[in-house]
């Protein structure tokens, strides 16, 4: 894999299938999902989360790699998915073009599966980003009503070790993607007046720490667009609000607990981490434990709900009050002596 052949999330690769998990019933309005960053396992468990509720996804990839590992965890009849009228043994056309485009009149569009009429979920190439909203409706019948963002790449290194064209590829993958998205989303909702989205973050957005540079840049400026979103177009029916995640045994975070995300890095001594086990993790955090997928899905769930809209333009961190007061005596640190965040 190279620094930039990424499907485009924070936690990617589906190496782990999410399991079904059951969440208390939130009042989240009707309507289709959009799910960035959908081959996630954070996104996938959302996605199943959502879709046993009864609520139409559209999950977002960018690769061939991310599409598989979408429908194989989604596939009608998996735990809490509904069954469909798609044949999933064969006869697949492709999802998408590498740069998938409407002007043929829709001929590469999306492939949709699941239910006869309009489909429980969709597929959707991210690259697109102005024709998200078109690419949903034409799918699942409506633009997104919500959308809950895990659109992240994996390029971390050293600030002054980062190669230029790097830092370019990362500022158009990791930020400029991102606005573009949020704003295309964002003009759909306020056509209806409705709309909620909620950013995946981490908390080190807040907290530096070696290596980590552009990773927490690109989740601060997602968090800045989120909150100003909210402030500029919650009058109009649209709110939003960001989750700052800590460690989370999951995707990226399982990779570098595991000592294996070193392939993501710059090589450097200061930049690859040794092995971590999440005990020794856990033991940084007051609540003695790592934050589970389930707490993540269920927050989301909740913040998806009318009962968090005025949860909007802000944060809320779910880490366990890891990032609550300094380190104790004695607490594992990470990388090159530097308190690794989530």
């Amino acid at each position: 894999m190279t620094l930039h052949q990424k499907d485009g999330d924070d936690y990617a690769g589906g190496t782990r299938r999410p399991t079904a998990v059951a969440h208390a019933q939130h009042d989240i309005a009707p309507g289709v999902v959009l799910i960035l960053g959908g081959s996630s396992t954070l996104g996938l468990a959302a996605g199943r989360a959502l879709l046993a509720a009864g609520h139409p996804v559209a999950l977002t990839t960018r690769n061939a790699e991310g599409t598989g590992c979408i429908l194989a965890a989604l596939a009608p009849g998996e735990a809490g998915i509904p069954g469909g009228g798609t044949d999933f043994s064969g006869n697949r056309p492709d999802l998408f073009s590498n740069r998938p485009d409407l002007s043929n009149g829709g001929a590469d569009r999306c492939r949709v599966c699941g239910h006869t009429g309009h489909a429980p979920y969709a597929v959707l190439p991210v690259e697109s980003a102005e024709s998200l909203p078109d690419r949903c409706a034409d799918a699942l019948g409506t633009p997104p009503r919500h959308m809950v963002d895990f659109m992240h790449g994996r390029f971390e290194t050293l600030v002054a070790a980062a190669h230029v064209h790097d830092i370019d590829r990362w500022a158009i993958d990791d930020i400029a993607l991102r606005a573009r998205c949020l704003r295309a989303v964002s003009r759909a909702m306020l056509a209806e007046r409705a709309g909620r989205c909620v950013f995946v973050s981490s908390t080190a957005a807040a907290m530096a720490a070696h290596g980590q540079g552009y990773y927490a840049a690109a989740k601060a400026a997602g968090e800045a667009l989120y909150r100003s979103a909210g402030l500029e177009l919650a009058s109009r029916g649209v709110t939003t609000c960001s989750l700052r995640l800590g460690w989370v045994d999951a995707g990226r975070g399982a990779d570098f607990i595991r000592g294996n995300d070193a392939p993501y890095r710059d090589g450097t001594a200061h930049a690859v981490p040794t092995p971590h086990t999440a005990t020794q993790l856990a033991d940084g955090v007051p609540t003695g434990r790592l934050v589970t997928v389930d707490e993540v899905v269920g927050t989301l769930m909740f913040l998806l709900s009318g009962a968090a809209t005025s949860l909007n333009a802000t944060h809320i961190t779910l880490d366990g009050g890891f990032t609550a007061g300094k380190p104790r005596a004695g607490t594992p640190r990470t990388g090159s002596g530097t308190r690794r965040t989530g």
